[in-house]
């Protein structure tokens, strides 16, 4: 029988979301961002493609969030992973003033607030035995 919210489920919704966040923008140099700003418009058509695509899956990623979590969960947990971060670098693992691992903060920050989003109606479903459908009228 096919079991709902196997960690292998939320794994999965974690790797396309590290991927399309890290795809848009990462400090190592290899993103969407640093292709267009260091080569300026030769290829341009590719990477208007390449752009909207990673935006329509950054779109997806925010939706799935917004709905599954909503406001009312939405924001305490963006301000448990602010938290973490802020306690992180009270404790001197991140330090702030460093552009590098301040990138990789926030960024890690918005890939697990975003993760938990897309992934929130399996993990509810495993708390509760509750399952999420919701017509599109």
């Amino acid at each position: 029988m096919y079991r709902i919210a196997q960690p292998a489920g939320i794994l999965v919704r974690m790797l396309a979301v590290m991927l399309i966040v890290g795809a848009i923008y990462n400090p190592g140099g290899y993103s969407w961002y640093h292709w267009v700003a260091e080569t300026g418009w030769n290829h341009w058509i590719a990477k208007i493609f390449m752009g909207l695509s990673l935006l329509a899956g950054l779109i997806v990623c925010v939706h799935a969030t917004i709905r599954s979590l909503g406001l009312l969960l939405g924001l305490p947990i963006a301000g448990l992973i602010a938290a973490l971060i802020w306690l992180a670098v009270d404790r001197g693992i991140i330090d702030w003033s460093d552009w590098l691992q301040r990138t990789l903060a926030l960024e890690g920050g918005l890939i697990l607030l975003l993760s938990t989003g897309v992934s929130f109606s399996l993990i509810r479903y495993r708390l509760s035995g509750q399952l999420d459908s919701r017509t599109i009228a």
